[in-house]
Protein backbone atom coordinates (compact mmCIF):
# COMPACT_ATOMS: atom_id res chain seq x y z
CA UNK A 1 0.00 0.00 0.00
CA UNK A 2 2.94 2.32 0.89
CA UNK A 3 4.44 2.06 -2.30
CA UNK A 4 1.61 2.68 -3.92
CA UNK A 5 0.79 5.89 -2.09
CA UNK A 6 4.51 6.87 -3.14
CA UNK A 7 4.17 6.62 -6.52
CA UNK A 8 0.82 8.42 -6.65
CA UNK A 9 2.16 11.44 -5.16
CA UNK A 10 5.48 11.88 -6.88
CA UNK A 11 3.38 11.06 -10.31
CA UNK A 12 0.82 13.83 -8.71
CA UNK A 13 3.69 16.07 -8.09
CA UNK A 14 5.09 15.89 -11.56
CA UNK A 15 1.74 16.59 -12.78
CA UNK A 16 0.46 19.75 -10.71
CA UNK A 17 4.19 21.05 -12.38
CA UNK A 18 2.12 20.90 -15.80
CA UNK A 19 -1.39 22.40 -15.17
CA UNK A 20 -1.95 25.31 -16.53
CA UNK A 21 -3.42 28.07 -14.51
CA UNK A 22 -3.80 32.00 -15.55
CA UNK A 23 -1.54 30.97 -18.53
CA UNK A 24 1.57 30.04 -16.37
CA UNK A 25 2.32 26.15 -15.07
CA UNK A 26 5.00 25.97 -12.13
CA UNK A 27 7.28 24.57 -14.05
CA UNK A 28 7.43 27.94 -16.25
CA UNK A 29 7.09 29.32 -12.48
CA UNK A 30 10.19 27.25 -11.52
CA UNK A 31 12.68 27.54 -14.69
CA UNK A 32 12.33 31.32 -14.06
CA UNK A 33 13.21 31.43 -10.56
CA UNK A 34 16.59 29.18 -11.83
CA UNK A 35 17.95 25.50 -11.95
CA UNK A 36 18.20 25.91 -8.21
CA UNK A 37 14.61 25.34 -7.97
CA UNK A 38 13.45 23.04 -11.02
CA UNK A 39 16.28 20.25 -10.87
CA UNK A 40 15.59 19.79 -6.94
CA UNK A 41 12.02 19.70 -7.15
CA UNK A 42 11.71 17.93 -10.76
CA UNK A 43 14.04 15.13 -9.81
CA UNK A 44 12.85 15.27 -6.46
CA UNK A 45 9.14 14.16 -7.66
CA UNK A 46 10.97 12.14 -10.01
CA UNK A 47 12.91 10.45 -7.66
CA UNK A 48 10.44 9.33 -5.29
CA UNK A 49 8.00 8.08 -8.70
CA UNK A 50 11.11 5.62 -9.46
CA UNK A 51 11.14 4.12 -5.91
CA UNK A 52 7.21 3.73 -5.93
CA UNK A 53 7.69 1.88 -9.28
CA UNK A 54 10.37 0.17 -8.43
CA UNK A 55 8.53 -1.36 -5.20
CA UNK A 56 5.52 -2.24 -7.59
CA UNK A 57 7.49 -3.95 -9.95
CA UNK A 58 9.63 -6.62 -7.25
CA UNK A 59 7.68 -6.25 -4.26
CA UNK A 60 8.32 -5.81 -1.11
CA UNK A 61 9.43 -2.88 -0.90
CA UNK A 62 13.06 -2.14 0.45
CA UNK A 63 13.98 0.08 3.37
CA UNK A 64 16.52 1.82 1.09
CA UNK A 65 13.37 2.11 -1.48
CA UNK A 66 11.90 4.09 0.92
CA UNK A 67 14.66 6.36 2.14
CA UNK A 68 15.52 7.86 -1.03
CA UNK A 69 11.85 8.61 -1.10
CA UNK A 70 11.44 10.07 1.87
CA UNK A 71 14.83 12.07 1.02
CA UNK A 72 13.33 13.18 -2.49
CA UNK A 73 9.98 14.52 -0.69
CA UNK A 74 11.97 16.19 1.69
CA UNK A 75 14.67 17.88 -0.36
CA UNK A 76 11.35 19.36 -1.98
CA UNK A 77 10.17 20.37 1.75
CA UNK A 78 13.65 22.46 2.20
CA UNK A 79 14.06 23.82 -1.18
CA UNK A 80 10.87 25.38 -1.55
CA UNK A 81 10.54 26.25 2.30
CA UNK A 82 7.10 25.31 2.64
CA UNK A 83 6.47 25.65 6.04
CA UNK A 84 6.64 29.25 4.46
CA UNK A 85 3.42 28.58 2.40
CA UNK A 86 1.88 26.53 4.96
CA UNK A 87 1.26 29.90 6.82
CA UNK A 88 -0.91 30.60 4.17
CA UNK A 89 -2.93 27.50 3.37
CA UNK A 90 -5.94 29.20 2.79
CA UNK A 91 -4.81 30.65 -0.43
CA UNK A 92 -3.76 27.56 -1.31
CA UNK A 93 -6.96 26.82 -2.49
CA UNK A 94 -7.44 29.57 -4.60
CA UNK A 95 -4.22 27.84 -7.05
CA UNK A 96 -4.96 24.00 -7.53
CA UNK A 97 -1.98 23.47 -9.35
CA UNK A 98 -0.06 25.33 -6.40
CA UNK A 99 -2.52 22.81 -3.45
CA UNK A 100 -1.46 19.53 -5.58
CA UNK A 101 2.23 20.44 -5.51
CA UNK A 102 1.99 20.63 -1.70
CA UNK A 103 -0.35 17.73 -0.95
CA UNK A 104 1.86 15.71 -3.05
CA UNK A 105 5.09 16.90 -1.29
CA UNK A 106 3.21 16.48 2.37
CA UNK A 107 1.45 13.72 1.64
CA UNK A 108 4.93 11.78 0.15
CA UNK A 109 7.07 12.87 2.70
CA UNK A 110 4.53 11.51 5.72
CA UNK A 111 3.88 7.87 4.09
CA UNK A 112 7.59 7.44 2.86
CA UNK A 113 8.58 7.97 6.11
CA UNK A 114 6.06 5.59 7.29
CA UNK A 115 7.04 3.23 4.54
CA UNK A 116 10.71 3.68 6.47
CA UNK A 117 9.86 3.59 9.48
CA UNK A 118 7.63 0.72 9.69
CA UNK A 119 8.66 -1.78 6.54
CA UNK A 120 6.95 -3.92 4.58
CA UNK A 121 6.23 -7.55 4.94
CA UNK A 122 4.42 -8.47 2.81
CA UNK A 123 3.37 -7.53 -1.44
Amino acid sequence: MMKKLILAFGVLGLVSLFIPQQGMMLFSLFKMLGMGYLVPIVGGFAAATAMGAMAISKPPMQKWQAGVAAGAFALIFVRFKLWEVLKEMGALFKMIPMLLFVVAVIGGLIVSIMALAKGEESA
